[in-house]
């Protein structure tokens, strides 16, 4: 059993060096980061990153693995789909620095690490057809796409609106969403100037 200091001290070098790598990625991609640069970013040795971690991507694969169970927990079965919608998103906007840099180019989340994220928690992979994973697939590079627009937006939409927008996308398709929302009247506007 690990004592309280040393445990608490482990989670503070973790969180040093977690938001050391995210400030570096801020300008410069993982793949051009060395351990050197994020050791003195966080003003930890080489010793103790080593300790944790045996790369930089170690260390940006336990920020990923963080963010989804922080999803994940949010969860609760007497929320509607919305209302979870609304936590998730109110998550990501509290760590909206974290989520601008790792859905960058230079943080890039694939869409594997969306997937995970987004909607990989809640599905029996064992039970899934190969369509399923595709409309799941598609959906989670759409969250992703939609989160990174919003979070970009300094006078950005409640997350509630963001939310039901959607919800409305997945459970009604994108025609009749953009039929409700105007869209298409405004395009057919736009094409008759």
């Amino acid at each position: 059993m690990e004592n309280k200091p040393d445990g608490r001290r482990v989670r503070m070098t973790k969180l040093l060096l977690k938001n050391a790598l995210i400030d570096i990625m801020k300008t410069k991609s993982i793949h051009l980061i060395s351990i050197k640069e994020i050791c003195e970013e966080a003003d930890v040795n080489r010793s103790t990153f080593y300790r944790h971690y045996n790369t930089q991507y170690d260390l940006y694969d336990e920020i990923i693995d963080d963010i989804a169970k922080d999803i994940g927990s949010i969860y609760k079965n007497d929320f509607t789909t919305v209302d979870f919608l609304t936590k998730v998103l109110e998550y990501i906007e509290s760590k909206r620095e974290t989520f601008l840099v790792l859905l960058s180019d230079n943080g890039k989340v694939s869409l594997g690490e969306a997937f995970v994220l987004f909607t990989g928690r809640f599905m029996d992979h064992n039970n899934t057809s190969e369509l399923v994973t595709y409309v799941m697939e598609f959906i989670a590079a759409g969250l992703t796409s939609t989160i990174w627009s919003w979070l970009n937006k300094e006078n950005r939409r409640p997350a509630s609106d963001v939310a039901r927008m959607l919800h409305n996308l997945m459970n009604h398709g994108i025609g009749r969403v953009t039929r409700l929302s105007g869209i298409i009247k405004e395009m057919k506007e736009h094409e008759a100037k």
